[in-house]
C-alpha cells in the first residue's frame, strides 16, 4: 500500500453519522477517530476555548468510570486516547491493537456518548490551561502568533486561540462545557474514521452496535463559511517589549477557504515563496543573501472559511524595518513576476515525493481520511492528489500568484523593543503602537 492511495469505504447510519474506513494490513494496529465538524470557531463570544476544553474533558471520566478508571482501562490495552479541538472540527481518537478493536470501539462510544463531566476535575483543567497560557505569553514567538491572531481577526470566529484566552480563563464554567457538548455533538455533523487491520464487516458490526441508537444533541451551530466582516487594516503595528533584543515579525492578509478551486496552484506558489525551506524565495533573500534571520516561513491556512495567509520570522531588533521591507518586496516580486518553470517543477516533485509519507501508518492515513471528510473533498481525493499537483501549469501558478498574493494589503505586527525599531519602522509608514496584554 506504500505510496498508493488505499480504497476507502463509507457507510451512513440513519442518525446521519457517517463511517469511513480503510483496511490497513501492514501492522496489527487500528486507529479510531470520532470527528465533530464543529470546533473552536463555534466558541461563544467571550468563551474562547470551550470546544477544546470540552474535548479534553471527555477524557476525564464517563458516566460509569472515573478519570482514573478510564485511564487505567485505556493503558491496560496499551492504547492511546486523545482529544482536541481545532478550527472547524473536534477530534476524539483512540488507537490500539487490532485484536482489541471491539473493546476500543466500546470505549470510544462510551467517552463520546456518556461523558461524566466530573465537577472535581474542572478546577484542575483550569489550572493546567492557566499554566500553559502563562508559558505561551512568556515566549516571544508564541506571543507574537497569539497577538497577531487577535489583531488580525478581532472578534470574528477565527480571532481567538483554540485553547483559550486570558479573559476566558476567568469566565469559563463547567456549564459552558456541558452546554457545548449538548449542542454540538450531534450525529448529523459527526463521522467515524476507522483505519487498521480490521475487516470492513467487523467494523460495520461494531459501529452499528455502539452508535446506531445514539441520537446525540443539537441543534448545532451553523457551519462558519463566510469571510469575516472585518479584519485589521493593512499597515504596521508594534507591541513594545523593551526587554527583548530581537523582534518577532508576523505579516499576512486574508487567505482562501479549503474548497477554493485555486487550492493546488496556491499551495505550489506558496512553497516557492516561503514554505520550501532553503529553496524558498523568502529564505534565499532574507537569510542567505542578507543574513537577517535564521528562519522564515509563509503559509496559507486553508479552512472551511477563509483562513489567514501568514509570514513569520525573527531578527535582531535593529534589522526590523529592513526585514519588513524586504519581505514585502519578495511577495511583490512573486505576485508581479511569477515563478519559474524549474521552481514549479521542484515544488511539484516535493509534494508528489512526500505524498507516500501520509500513507505509512494507520494514524497518518486516518489524518488524510478525516481531512477529506471534513472538507467534503470526495472519496477519490487521495487517488487524484498527485495528478492534481502535477496538473498545475505554469500559467495557472502565475495566475494564482497574481490573484492571491497581496503585498499592498499586508497587516504587519512587530513584537520587539520600540527603542530599537520604532523610528525606522515609521519611515516605512504610520505605526500603531498596541497596548500590552
Amino acid at each position: 500500500m506504500t505510496g498508493q492511495a488505499p480504497p476507502i469505504y463509507q457507510v451512513s447510519l440513519p442518525s446521519g453519522l457517517r463511517l469511513l474506513g480503510v483496511e490497513y494490513e501492514r501492522v496489527p494496529w487500528v486507529s479510531l477517530t470520532c470527528i465533530v465538524k464543529r470546533g473552536a470557531e463555534t466558541d461563544p463570544a467571550g468563551k474562547a476555548g470551550v470546544a477544546d476544553w470540552t474535548a479534553e474533558f471527555l477524557t476525564q471520566g464517563t458516566a460509569r468510570r472515573t478519570q482514573r478508571q478510564l485511564a487505567e482501562g485505556v493503558e491496560s490495552l496499551g492504547a492511546q486516547l486523545m482529544a482536541r479541538a481545532e478550527y472547524d472540527s473536534t477530534y476524539i481518537s483512540l488507537e490500539g491493537l487490532a485484536e482489541d478493536f471491539p473493546v476500543l470501539m466500546e470505549i470510544l462510544a462510551e467517552v463520546v456518548q456518556t461523558p461524566g463531566f466530573p465537577a472535581e476535575e474542572f478546577p484542575l483543567l483550569k489550572e493546567r490551561r492557566r499554566a500553559e497560557l502563562a508559558q505561551i505569553l512568556d515566549d516571544p514567538r508564541e506571543l507574537a502568533t497569539f497577538c497577531y491572531r487577535r489583531l488580525f481577526y478581532g472578534e470574528s470566529p477565527y480571532g481567538h486561540a483554540v485553547r483559550g484566552e486570558p479573559e476566558s480563563l476567568e469566565t469559563l464554567t463547567l456549564a459552558d462545557l456541558t452546554g457545548y457538548y449538548q449542542r454540538e455533538f450531534a450525529p448529523g455533523v459527526m463521522s467515524l474514521v476507522v483505519v487498521g487491520m480490521v475487516p470492513r464487516g467487523r467494523v460495520e458490526e461494531e459501529v452499528r452496535r455502539h452508535w446506531e441508537g445514539w441520537q446525540g444533541g443539537g441543534p448545532v451551530s451553523p457551519a462558519y463559511t463566510m469571510p469575516p466582516d472585518r479584519t485589521a487594516a493593512p499597515g504596521l503595528y508594534l507591541l513594545d517589549r523593551p526587554e527583548l533584543t530581537q523582534s518577532e515579525i508576523r505579516m499576512g492578509h486574508l487567505g482562501l477557504p479549503r474548497h477554493h478551486p485555486d487550492y493546488f496552484p496556491v499551495r505550489l506558489v506558496n512553497y516557492i515563496l516561503g514554505e520550501g525551506g532553503f529553496s524558498s524565495r523568502l529564505m534565499a533573500r532574507i537569510r542567505a543573501d542578507l543574513g537577517y534571520t535564521y528562519g522564515i516561513r509563509s503559509r496559507f491556512h486553508f479552512r472551511r472559511a477563509p483562513g489567514p495567509f501568514n509570514i513569520a520570522t525573527f531578527t535582531p531588533a535593529e534589522n526590523t524595518a529592513p526585514v519588513v521591507e524586504e519581505i514585502t518586496g519578495v511577495v511583490r516580486d512573486v505576485r508581479d513576476n511569477g515563478v519559474t518553470a524549474q521552481e514549479l517543477a521542484e515544488a511539484q516533485s516535493y509534494y508528489v515525493g512526500h505524498f507516500p509519507q501520509g500513507l505509512e501508518t494507520a494514524r497518518t492515513i486516518a489524518q488524510q481520511v478525516f481531512n477529506l471528510e471534513l472538507y467534503d473533498l470526495g472519496l477519490d481525493y487521495l487517488s487524484r492528489y498527485c495528478q492534481e499537483i502535477q496538473g498545475v501549469t505554469l500559467e495557472a501558478a502565475q495566475k494564482s500568484a497574481r490573484a492571491h498574493l497581496q503585498p499592498d494589503a499586508l497587516t504587519t505586527l512587530v513584537v520587539g523593543p520600540a527603542s530599537k525599531c520604532l523610528s525606522a519602522l515609521e519611515e516605512l509608514g504610520g505605526v500603531t503602537v498596541l497596548p500590552g496584554l
